[in-house]
């Protein structure tokens, strides 16, 4: 990340958050299951909670990290709207990328999917899933698209709506993940494709 290698810096961050909050996530809900006993030495759980604590700090706090999960993904949207404003200035010299962004944006209007489809690339057991991850994308985009749109430059000073962004991006990255997982464990034939396909269909719903 810090050589600036813009390939997985994404998916290192929303990896290092995920991961860094869920065995947060995990360990406090055990200690809360076990009451008192939790805070026993016997259980190890009292250590393991103190020692994960400082994962969500090292490498980039995890609150510097949604930042950048946010700002990269908008700058990237903002981007293509820019493109799209250059067209718009020279109508007829753009007209294919500027019908192609109008039907795009009248069939998510009407409820239709307008962008690339999850279902070819999972297995058929999990094609509902990835139906309801690839709304989830088209809804993110809109409201990422929204947010640029009414706040501009200024964005960057709603850290509320930033955050809540990243969190969108790395539940979504999250569900691709599963989803990928599980699809490879039911090509595979594996043990575990049976739990693996529960899980995906819990976690995607």
């Amino acid at each position: 990340m810090d050589k600036g290698f813009t390939d997985y810096q994404l998916e290192a961050a929303i990896s290092k958050v995920y991961a860094s909050e869920a065995a947060w996530y995990v360990c406090d809900e055990s200690i809360q299951i076990l009451g008192g006993m939790g805070y026993m030495r016997e259980t190890g759980l009292e250590k393991f909670l103190r020692d994960i604590r400082i994962f969500r700090i090292f490498e980039g706090t995890n609150d510097i990290l949604r930042l950048f999960v946010s700002l990269t993904g908008l700058q990237y949207a903002g981007g293509h709207l820019k493109e799209l404003q250059r067209a718009m200035q020279n109508p007829v010299a753009n007209l294919g990328m500027i019908f192609g962004e109008g039907t795009k944006r009248f069939a998510r209007s009407v409820g239709l999917s307008s962008g690339p489809s999850l279902q070819e690339y999972v297995h058929p057991e999990l094609r509902d899933e990835a139906a309801l991850v690839s709304k989830n994308i088209q809804y993110f985009g809109k409201s990422a698209e929204h947010l640029l749109m009414k706040y501009k430059k200024n964005i960057i000073h709603e850290q509320m709506l930033l955050r809540r962004l990243a969190d969108a991006a790395i539940d979504i990255y999250a569900m691709v993940v599963v989803l990928s997982r599980a699809t490879r464990a039911l090509n595979a034939n594996l043990n575990s494709a049976g739990i693996e396909k529960n899980i995906a269909n819990l976690f995607c719903h």
